[in-house]
């Protein structure tokens, strides 16, 4: 277990910018001894889930691409989440994005630019708290915060922050939701943090709910739908 918590450590050691860390900073981040660190990433290695650099420095492989692929193919991203995406970043002009709930962070799992250009600077798969931005203050409504905000927030159905996850972003959120009714997420659209930037985002916010709406419907509709090939599957026999 010991091996194992170390191994994952290393990986987790990489931030959203960095391409390449030497040894000794995986070492010092993780708080590893060099000659365990390097026994570590050579294991790693073995299973492509890191490649060892000129100079000995060490990137992430292609083993950890395809797990973060597989990772987005569980919200069904290229089949439902995208396309939604897709619909109301031309729909709006705005650049949308997708957030998942993990753990008590959302994590942006997709983005889509608009006509604007204008994107903010948290990247893909980057982890953001819950209590700051609009995107997670919707998750939280949705997920039963308590007080006057998270109240308004699940009365209005959208949640406008200007400056608080970025301070030159503003953004405009609303929820999306599992089969299960549980809080799959958010969808967000987001603009320069101006003087018209309120203006501008609540302009879409009936759009925005609406989109969230019908991916919510659309993944309840595909669950549906996997059940009942399943039982099929299960029910049907040659005669």
């Amino acid at each position: 277990m010991t091996a194992v918590t170390r191994a994952l450590a290393l990986l987790d050691a990489f931030d959203m910018a960095d391409s390449q860390l030497p040894l000794a900073e995986l070492a010092r981040r993780t708080a590893l001894p060099k000659p365990t660190a390097l026994r570590l990433a050579r294991t790693l290695a073995r299973s492509s889930y890191l490649v060892a650099l000129d100079g000995g420095a060490w990137r992430l492989g292609p083993a950890a691409a395809r797990l973060g692929a597989r990772y987005q193919r569980a919200f069904d991203i290229r089949n439902l989440i995208e396309p939604a995406l897709q619909a109301i970043a031309a729909q709006t002009g705005r650049s949308a994005s997708f957030f998942a709930l993990e753990e008590g962070q959302r994590v942006r799992l997709l983005r889509v630019r608009g006509n604007d250009g204008y994107v903010s600077p948290t990247r893909v798969g980057e982890p953001l708290p819950l209590d700051r931005g609009a995107a997670g203050q919707v998750i939280l409504a949705a997920s039963g915060g308590r007080g006057r905000t998270m109240a308004a927030i699940r009365e209005r159905g959208w949640q406008l922050t200007v400056g608080e996850a970025d301070a030159g972003s503003a953004s405009i959120a609303a929820p999306v939701f599992a089969p299960d009714r549980s809080v799959l997420g958010a969808m967000s659209l987001v603009a320069p943090a101006d003087e018209r930037a309120v203006q501008t985002l609540e302009r879409h916010a009936t759009a925005l709910m609406k989109a969230a709406a019908r991916l919510s419907a659309a993944l309840v509709a595909e669950s549906f739908q996997a059940r009942q090939g399943m039982a099929l599957r299960s029910t049907w026999h040659p005669e």
